[in-house]
């Protein structure tokens, strides 16, 4: 908030609303080549980027499940034509599409998805603050299809890039291993078990000293989550990589295995 004011980076204003902040030509291009930098690390490590809309049919959330889980966070629906509208919190559900798109066989993955994709969040007011939290902002988000016994791999992969870029800009973190909720979950626990140890197995590899978040996983799955410290050492979550289970069973995800048949 003092930065942003200082040097011209960005600005908000009660014409436009709470939480939706404007960049101003410094912090636009101090943006501009952040996105650049980190879209290059990515196609360096094999990802493809994709572009999808800000708005969504409402449908979308319900065959992913997250309108039963996520629509008090959403922002209120929109009546277009004859159907109703809302503004996405994710870019999850429209990377599953683009993957269904075509038929995949087992060569191809994984697939690695990414897309600095603008989201909309319903944020509370009293947690509004600065670019920590606000109600329109973009992810450098990534899914990444792949065969399980790819996972272990695909993990280590990840680790390198989020150190190597947290590294880069000299910003300390904790990893924290968030697991199955209490309730609220999806999926059997024999899955949720094993996805749990094979996180911690990465963990343990790459020798990170990691803490044990009982039951703040998603509900789709369990999550490692980065935790980086501002300049006031206040602990704020940045990056997170998440196991997801969930959506490759709401949209009927499968590949075409080595012996011809398709598998999750």
């Amino acid at each position: 908030r003092k930065l942003g004011k200082e040097l011209e980076l960005f600005m908000t204003s009660p014409l436009v609303g709470s939480g939706l902040p404007m960049y101003l030509p410094n912090g636009a291009t101090v943006r501009r080549l952040l996105e650049r930098y980190i879209q290059d690390k990515e196609i360096e490590m094999g990802y493809q980027h994709v572009y999808t809309p800000s708005l969504a049919n409402t449908e979308l959330y319900k065959v992913s499940g997250h309108w039963d889980h996520y629509k008090e966070d959403m922002f209120p629906v929109m009546k277009m034509d004859n159907e109703e509208m809302v503004l996405r919190p994710m870019n999850c559900p429209h990377h599953m599409l683009i993957y269904k798109n075509k038929m995949h066989s087992y060569r191809d993955l994984p697939i690695r998805m990414g897309e600095l994709g603008l989201v909309h969040r319903h944020e509370a007011s009293g947690a509004l603050n600065g670019l920590f939290r606000v109600r329109n902002f973009t992810q450098d988000d990534a899914h990444i299809f792949l065969r399980p016994d790819q996972l272990e791999d695909e993990m280590n992969r990840l680790l390198k890039l989020f150190k190597r870029i947290y590294d880069t800009f000299g910003l300390s973190y904790k990893i924290v291993l968030s697991t199955r909720p209490e309730d609220k979950y999806i999926g059997s626990i024999e899955t949720w078990n094993r996805s749990e140890a094979i996180l911690e197995k990465v963990l343990i590899e790459n020798g990170v000293d990691y803490k044990i978040n009982p039951g703040d996983g998603a509900f789709y799955g369990p999550k490692l989550d980065f935790k980086l410290k501002d300049s006031m050492n206040r602990i704020w979550q940045c990056g997170t990589i998440q196991l997801d289970m969930n959506l490759p069973e709401r949209f009927d995800l499968t590949y075409v295995d080595a012996d011809g048949e398709k598998k999750r």
